[in-house]
């Protein structure tokens, strides 16, 4: 059943493939997912709820509760209604995932299907037309780009339509190819990881997105830190190896992927999102505006930043749990990596921990609160869930992320203040 709803999010026939356009596969998935699970007698486990999952509804619930007390409007609907659709999702995945073998075989066949739209991808920057598979256009592109004979950007359908998600996509295959350079792999296995990187990174290349481009700068810095940490252990010397990596890279790159003004003002627009996301969050701190009212806010568009328009449209409550679910899952994952004496699993730890990295940098610059998102959760939740054992929380771990989340805020708020 994963792999029949991982087809429906990332190839989407159902939005353009015949006979299948215009099938809920909602509708049809959910229920289907429901009878397999009770076929294999784990049904009863979908309500064995722990924290990652109370901490998840716990922000579902909040989201309700700031819309019902600001005005809404059918996009406010529709979000709560795919946040409780998520959460269903993250318990289908959890409960299907209850070994390693299982989380392995869902990520495999994830990436699978990734890399047949990383060719989607190639052959739509190289067709003569312009048109995708999908009947997708190329996406905006800065005219600098264009007056140097250049097109636009790639881009793909469903949540990916444009080409700040659509590069998502290809990030959340990135570390699942790149921890098969750790050391305790086979040379053929290593080759093999290097030649399926060459067109993935030409996919990433292709879609033009600054967030995606310090994403995956981002990712390969901190698998080089982690590589250095196991052999050497964390030092200063060690991250500044992998920033000086990423500096270099940065310094290669073309100016339209690494300028923060530019002569469309799309930098500058994004920005004065932000601020105006500081302005919601100060006239109702504990609330916020409502989610999905954030463009009504602003009268023109969203923030473009996940965590400004969480902070924005929920409050400072919504955001401390917003960050807490990452936290969560990262803790997860670190105690999976520290505890596992199995290579594979811990390789497998730290290439979900980096999927978290990345997204969580290409949300600084596309809004991500999609199911990909509650994909990653699940897939934390069921590595999590190998040691049996209940995630226990002290009081550290609030502190830590209530520091975290008000550090946000200070941060965004004197970033905008000091940009213009």
């Amino acid at each position: 059943m994963i792999f029949i709803y991982l087809i429906t999010l990332i190839i989407a026939p159902q939005l353009w493939l015949e006979p299948f356009i215009g099938i809920r596969t909602d509708i049809v998935i959910y229920p289907l997912w429901f009878l397999v699970l009770v076929m294999q007698g784990k049904m009863n486990d979908i309500f064995n709820f722990k924290v990652m999952d109370k901490f998840i509804l716990a922000f579902i619930i909040w989201v309700a509760l700031s819309a019902a007390l600001n005005d809404g409007n059918f996009g406010t609907t529709k979000l709560i209604t795919d946040y409780f659709k998520w959460f269903v999702l993250y318990r289908l995945i959890v409960v299907s995932l209850d070994s390693f073998d299982d989380i392995k075989s869902a990520i495999h066949k994830l990436v699978f299907l990734i890399y047949v739209i990383v060719l989607e991808g190639i052959q739509h920057k190289q067709s003569a037309d312009g048109i995708g598979w999908a009947g997708q256009t190329l996406g905006w592109v800065d005219g600098s780009v264009l007056a140097a004979g250049g097109t636009g950007r790639t881009q793909w359908i469903n949540i990916f339509d444009g080409p700040g998600v659509f590069c998502v996509m290809y990030t959340l295959a990135l570390p699942f190819i790149i921890q098969f350079f750790d050391k305790h792999y086979a040379f053929k296995t290593k080759l093999v990881a290097l030649v399926a990187l060459a067109p993935l990174l030409i996919a990433i290349w292709y879609t033009g997105s600054r967030g995606g481009f310090l994403a995956t700068l981002g990712i390969m810095g901190l698998y080089v830190v982690f590589r250095l940490a196991k052999k050497y252990g964390i030092s200063i010397t060690h991250m500044l190896f992998a920033g000086g990596l990423m500096a270099s890279a940065l310094m290669l790159a073309p100016s339209h992927l690494t300028q923060v003004k530019d002569e469309n003002n799309s930098a500058q627009h994004r920005v004065d999102m932000w601020m105006q996301g500081i302005e919601m969050v100060q006239n109702n701190p504990l609330f916020g505006i409502g989610r999905g009212n954030y463009s009504v806010y602003t009268g023109t568009l969203i923030a473009h930043n996940s965590a400004i328009e969480i902070m924005g449209e929920v409050g400072l409550v919504g955001l401390f749990l917003w960050i807490f679910m990452f936290y969560l899952s990262f803790k997860h994952l670190f105690v999976l990596a520290t505890t596992s004496t199995n290579e594979v699993e811990v390789s497998y730890a730290k290439a979900i921990a980096l999927c978290f990295c990345g997204y969580l940098i290409s949300s600084m610059f596309v809004t991500l609160e999609y199911e990909t998102m509650y994909l990653l959760f699940a897939f934390a939740a069921a590595s999590g869930n190998l040691h049996k054992q209940e995630l226990e929380l002290r009081g550290n771990d609030y502190m830590i992320v209530g520091g975290v989340t008000l550090g946000w805020v200070f941060i965004v708020k004197v970033f905008t203040s000091l940009y213009y």
